[in-house]
């Protein structure tokens, strides 16, 4: 007798680990921050183009046990904006989408002179900017903790 054919959830799981453990080696690899350290791409490419970006504001420490959500950087062209979710093209072509965490806890942030500033709760974010997102990967759910408008994610 043959195997029974998996059912729609394990077909779905089938798919998600591969995917999940992609992203997860991709970004202890370095490939969404950029050398080790990652964040807003602060190299400002062309320097005659543009001044470079001041790096983005530290986060708290933690300490994160085995069971803990990895964070994972990611970039790309702002697609949608709801209040629950965030979708990011990729240069790929791929569209990534985050859930936005509830209450305004999703910070956006955009440079002002030589600093990143947050930006108020209830701002209207433009589709079609280059954004650079801190995540936390929660089992197949990627959550968007802070949003950095403008700026990229590692080497561009």
């Amino acid at each position: 007798m043959g195997a029974m054919p998996p059912s729609p959830a394990g077909k779905r799981r089938l798919l998600v680990r591969p995917v999940v453990a992609g992203l997860v080696a991709a970004a202890g690899l370095g490939v969404f921050g950029c050398g080790g350290s990652p964040g807003p791409d602060s190299s400002g490419g062309d320097r005659t183009a543009s001044p470079p970006l001041p790096p983005p504001p530290p986060t708290a420490s933690q300490s994160l046990g085995p069971d803990q959500p990895p964070v994972i950087w990611l970039g790309g062209t702002v697609v949608t904006v709801t209040a629950d979710r965030l979708e990011l093209q990729e240069g790929s072509g791929s569209i990534v989408t985050l859930l936005r965490l509830g209450q305004g806890a999703t910070a956006f942030f955009r440079v002002s002179e030589d600093r990143w500033v947050r930006l108020p709760r209830q701002v209207d974010i433009e589709t079609g900017e280059r954004a650079c997102v801190e995540t936390l990967l929660d089992g197949s759910s990627l959550l968007a903790l802070r949003v950095f408008l403008g700026a990229g994610c590692g080497p561009t």
